[in-house]
C-alpha cells in the first residue's frame, strides 16, 4: 500500500508523463513507467551490490566502502531509469524519421487508386513497421468516434518525428479546405527527398570523425588504460584485495566508455 501511494504521489509531480509515454509509443500508464522505474532501479543495485559481495565479501572494510557506494548510486539508478523514457522518444522519432516517406508514399498510391484518406490509413495501420503502429493509434482513435480532422490534428500534437507533425498538420489542413490531397503529398515527398539527400551529405562528411571517435573512445581509451594499469600495478606491488577491487572498477568503467562510444555513433546516425 505505501508502495502504491508512493508511485501515485510521484505520477502526480509529473503530469507530462502520460503525454510524452503516447509520445514514445508506448501503451503504459504513468502508473506503469514509474513502477517499472522503481523495479529497474532495485534490480540495477542488487546487481551491483552483488558484485561488491562477490568482490570484497572477505574483507569487511571493502565490503561496507562498497555497499555505500553502492547505496549513494540509488538516486543516480532512478534517474537514469527514468530519463528512459527520453530515450524512447528519440528512438521512436528516428524511426518515424526512416519511415516518412514511406508512409507518404503510401498514402499517395493509395488516393491514386481511388481509396479516401481514411481507408488509406486503416491499409497502413495494419502492416508491421514504425508508420503502422503510429497510424494504429491513429485509426483506433477514429473507430472510437472521432472524426478524421480531429484524430490527425491530435496525432500531430504526440509524433515524435517533427518532419511527421508537418506531413498530419497538412493532411489536416487539406481536408478542412479541401484541397486536393495528392497534390499536398507529391509536393511533401518532393520536399522530404531533398532534405533526406542533405542529411546524408551532411553525415557522410562527419562520418569520419565520428568512427575515429568511436575507435579512440570504445578501443583505443580502455586497451591502453588498462595495459598501463598492469604496468602501474606491477611496480607498485599492489596487494591481491586492492587489485582485484580496482580491476574491476576499471572493468566497470570501460564498459561505460564503450557504451557511450556506441551510443555517440548510434544517435548520430542519419535515418533513411
Amino acid at each position: 500500500m505505501a508502495l502504491k501511494n508512493f508511485i501515485k504521489r510521484t505520477s502526480l509531480k509529473h503530469p507530462e508523463l502520460a503525454f510524452k509515454l503516447k509520445k514514445a509509443g508506448s501503451y503504459k500508464s504513468p502508473y506503469e513507467f514509474i513502477y517499472q522505474t522503481i523495479y529497474m532501479t532495485v534490480l540495477t543495485y542488487l546487481f551491483f551490490f552483488i558484485i561488491v559481495y562477490l568482490v570484497a565479501s572477505h574483507n569487511l572494510y571493502y565490503f561496507l566502502i562498497g555497499f555505500l557506494i553502492t547505496l549513494l548510486f540509488i538516486p543516480l539508478f532512478y534517474y537514469f531509469w527514468f530519463k528512459i523514457l527520453d530515450v524512447w522518444i528519440t528512438k521512436e522519432a528516428r524511426d518515424q524519421e526512416g519511415d516518412l516517406l514511406f508512409i507518404s508514399e503510401y498514402f499517395l498510391v493509395m488516393l491514386e487508386s481511388g481509396l479516401p484518406l481514411g481507408n488509406a490509413i486503416e491499409r497502413l495501420s495494419k502492416l508491421d513497421r514504425p508508420g503502422g503502429k503510429f497510424f494504429r493509434r491513429v485509426f483506433a482513435e477514429v473507430r472510437s468516434g472521432k472524426d478524421l480532422e480531429t484524430a490527425l490534428d491530435d496525432a500531430s500534437r504526440y509524433a515524435a518525428s517533427e518532419s511527421l507533425k508537418t506531413l498530419l498538420k497538412r493532411l489536416r489542413d487539406s481536408l478542412q479546405i479541401g484541397v486536393d490531397l495528392r497534390d499536398v503529398l507529391k509536393n511533401f515527398i518532393e520536399e522530404a527527398s531533398q532534405k533526406k539527400l542533405v542529411e546524408i551529405r551532411k553525415y557522410s562528411r562527419k562520418l569520419n570523425p565520428i568512427v575515429m571517435m568511436y575507435l579512440l573512445l570504445g578501443i583505443v581509451v580502455p586497451s591502453l588504460g588498462m595495459t598501463f594499469f598492469i604496468l602501474a600495478a606491477t611496480l607498485l606491488d599492489i596487494s591481491g584485495d586492492a587489485l582485484r577491487v580496482i580491476l574491476i572498477f576499471l572493468f566497470l568503467i570501460m564498459f561505460g566508455f564503450q557504451y557511450f562510444a556506441y551510443s555517440v555513433f548510434k544517435f548520430t546516425r542519419t535515418s533513411i
